[in-house]
């Protein structure tokens, strides 16, 4: 297939999460850069997200949780993370909470106690170390590092009703009396939602994304031989836009890389912009490719293509839900607002 260079299509999601090569890969410096850069990161991630959408999140997630701790946490939490990973290890970030959400309710010397929930939970189950963050007495954004096996939690596995991403366990889950040690805290209050890493970190999203754009590309073409319509006009020019918009989505990951990776070495004003410029409008043109594919896909398999053993339907749930990431169009309206700003100083 034409988008399938990928090593890991023969493997189930619990083998590849069991793989110490695929977990290790997340480790990062102290300036929370993986060690083999951007690019691989990213590509690394498009390549998941072809194999399989739930593992795309999860990875994503742990590269996240990587990339907070080694940036924001101490030296000795940085290795030891890095360790956990390369030793299979599955780490996760767990941000969203409803407003009951989690809160330090209590504190001494060398512990601290949590009350409230989060939402959205993916890999919850799965995930032995969940990077939260929790409002402090003041209000104040603290990250917490969180050894799962080793504290009391409640996973409310009936909030999980989606359209698609099910088996992502994306549960909400009670931290209501968890207590953990000072050594837990990850960085100052406020470090999660800096920028620009919290706006770049979206590249890793947008990169799963891409990665299963190819594969309904890949799909498409396989069911056309499948069904010999290579003669019929429309269903291969439905294919060509699929491909067209496969390759676009790539290239965009690959802008993400770059961007990043230059601000990564120069940290200027403008190598920033560029990053959370760059970031925003890839979240927007792989949405969008995504979408054109989805329902080129639809139109060229009917019914009977939505039908098992055909592999569309779980797919197109899959990424339909995984789409609907938060705040798509004040990402867009960044663009603008930035190609205004820049025309107003022509």
């Amino acid at each position: 297939m034409l988008f399938s260079t990928f090593d890991l299509a023969d493997r189930s999601v619990e083998e590849l999460l069991a793989d110490r090569r695929l977990l290790g890969n997340a480790a990062a410096d102290e300036h929370g850069v993986p060690v083999d850069g951007r690019l691989a990161e990213l590509e690394d991630l498009r390549a998941v997200g072809y194999r399989d959408l739930v593992l795309g999140r999860l990875i994503e997630g742990h590269g996240n949780a990587i990339a907070l701790v080694s940036r924001c946490g101490t030296e000795r939490q940085r290795t030891t993370a890095n360790g956990e990973a390369a030793a299979g290890v599955l780490f996760g970030v767990w941000n969203t909470a409803p407003p009951d959400g989690v809160r330090i309710v209590a504190a001494g010397d060398a512990w601290l106690e949590l009350g409230g929930r989060k939402t959205f939970c993916s890999g919850a189950g799965t995930v032995a170390r969940a990077l939260i963050t929790a409002r402090d007495p003041n209000g104040a954004s603290q990250m917490l590092l969180v050894p799962m096996e080793r504290v009391p939690v409640r996973i409310d596995r009936d909030s999980w009703d989606p359209l698609g991403m099910r088996e992502s366990d994306s549960f909400a889950v009670d931290f209501t009396g968890v207590r953990l040690g000072s050594d837990a805290v990850i960085g100052d209050v406020g470090d999660y939602d800096r920028q620009p890493w919290f706006a770049a970190g979206a590249a890793r999203f947008v990169a799963v994304q891409a990665g299963g754009v190819a594969r309904l590309a890949d799909e498409l073409a396989a069911f056309a031989v499948r069904r010999s319509t290579g003669e019929d006009a429309v269903q291969m020019t439905r294919l060509g836009e699929c491909v067209v918009a496969a390759h676009t989505a790539a290239q965009w990951v690959r802008a993400c890389a770059e961007a990043w990776s230059a601000w990564d070495v120069d940290p200027a004003a403008e190598s920033e912009r560029r990053l959370r410029t760059t970031v925003d409008a890839a979240r927007y043109a792989i949405e969008r490719a995504a979408l054109d594919v989805l329902e080129r896909v639809e139109r060229a398999v009917g019914a009977r293509g939505l039908l098992a053993p055909e592999p569309f339907a779980a797919f197109v749930r899959d990424l339909r839900m995984y789409l609907r990431q938060p705040a798509p169009d004040l990402a867009i309206s960044r663009v603008g607002r930035d190609a205004f700003e820049h025309a107003c100083a022509e």
